[in-house]
């Protein structure tokens, strides 16, 4: 005789509480829906954001997400945390060095700063972050880690460029591209009527960044080609 639904999720159930690494890893994943939900109610909005909507955004109960995360300035913190930290983590590889060439390294560094900046919730996530810092000291303190270590990355890969350059001159020059990226978000969101088409922005910037790092002058071209 089979054995009815109920009696199959019942043993399911028991199964899933008697296997330690698959509650670890359900929890996990849990953790990373709250998160993801976090993120795109942050992108909306931090006015109206709270712990029981996120709750409802990522299907799991409010006592879920205190569970996992506390209070809201502690959901706020790890989701702004995790964001920042998947993007320096992709910087640090590309200062490492993931393709043939250093300068290759820089072209897709770029490329990939420039994908983020075209995305309409990666404009409002980082805008909405912006402005929390200037209320909130524990978010003010992750920006700003966070703007230290994007610094050092472009730094490392700027002296993999150019091997002559001084630390303090690769500190000024990765400090002027970090500034550049973070100026077209912002005029990706808000440059209005005769704004330049952010395709160009992007290829002029590429010619410029290897202008500046002292880079061999064919490679500019390259850049166009690759834009």
């Amino acid at each position: 005789m089979p054995r009815s639904q109920g009696t199959r999720s019942n043993n399911a159930d028991s199964a899933e509480a008697g296997s330690p690494g698959l509650r670890a890893h359900q929890s996990e994943r849990r953790r990373q829906d709250i998160l993801k939900a976090s993120e795109d109610l942050l992108a909306e909005g931090y006015a109206n954001f709270s712990q029981r909507k996120v709750a409802a955004a990522a299907g799991v109960r409010l006592n879920t997400v205190q569970h996992h995360f506390g209070d809201l300035e502690s959901l706020i913190h790890a989701t702004v945390a995790a964001k920042s930290e998947a993007m320096l983590a992709r910087f640090r590889q590309l200062a490492e060095g993931q393709y043939e060439s250093p300068s290759d390294d820089l072209m897709v560094f770029l490329d990939e700063a420039w994908v983020a900046i075209h995305d309409p919730q990666v404009q409002r996530f980082y805008l909405e972050i912006w402005s929390m810092g200037l209320h909130r000291p524990r978010i003010a303190e992750l920006i700003q880690q966070g703007y230290a270590e994007y610094r050092r990355a472009v730094a490392a890969l700027a002296r993999r460029v150019n091997p002559s350059l001084t630390e303090a001159e690769a500190n000024t020059l990765s400090a002027l591209i970090a500034s550049w990226t973070e100026g077209a978000l912002v005029m990706a969101r808000w440059g209005g009527p005769g704004m330049p088409s952010l395709s160009l922005v992007g290829l002029r910037m590429k010619a410029a960044c290897l202008a500046l790092l002292g880079a061999p002058a064919e490679l500019p071209l390259r850049a166009a080609r690759t834009a």
